[in-house]
């Protein structure tokens, strides 16, 4: 008990800090906290030019971030939930599939998040595709389909 009081008088290295601005701190953590609710989207794509005009794209459905190859989108995703994510999958360093496999380990129902865009027509890539029912779209893509398809897993995945 003597500890305790002891402990309590020494106020020498205490801020003392006014009910005004604990009020405030509360305030800034909450309009901080509602500015991040937001849907987020990660565009991984190793073309910087294609990922920049697919940010614009959907810069009016929430937070969007770009990840040049499928590492730093694992990278992101470990960190922060994405609502969607778009992948090419062709990318140096780590391709779209291996990115694909190495995220299941961390969200075994990403498929459901996910959207893959290539503009290759490689076998193998077609049948990663279909054994994992995933979504699809062929380069160059139309921008209202590649909405839609957005705007449908973030109905989804919201209920």
């Amino acid at each position: 008990m003597n500890d305790l009081n002891v402990a309590h008088n020494n106020t020498e290295n205490i801020e003392v800090i006014d009910q005004r601005t604990i009020v405030q701190q509360c305030i800034d953590s909450v309009q901080c906290l509602s500015e991040d609710r937001g849907n987020r989207i990660l565009i991984i794509e190793d073309n910087r030019t294609l990922a920049e005009v697919m940010a614009m794209i959907f810069e009016d459905f929430g937070n969007v971030e770009i990840a040049d190859n499928g590492s730093i989108g694992l990278n992101k995703i470990i960190r922060t939930y994405f609502d969607v994510i778009i992948s090419d999958i062709e990318m140096p360093i780590m391709n779209g599939i291996d990115f694909f496999y190495n995220a299941l380990k961390f969200y075994p129902n990403i498929r459901e998040r996910i959207v893959f865009c290539s503009g290759s027509s490689k076998e193998a890539h077609q049948h990663f595709i279909q054994k994992h029912c995933l979504r699809y779209l062929s380069k160059p893509f139309d921008t209202e389909e590649i909405r839609g398809i957005v705007y449908q897993i973030i109905s989804e995945t919201s209920r």
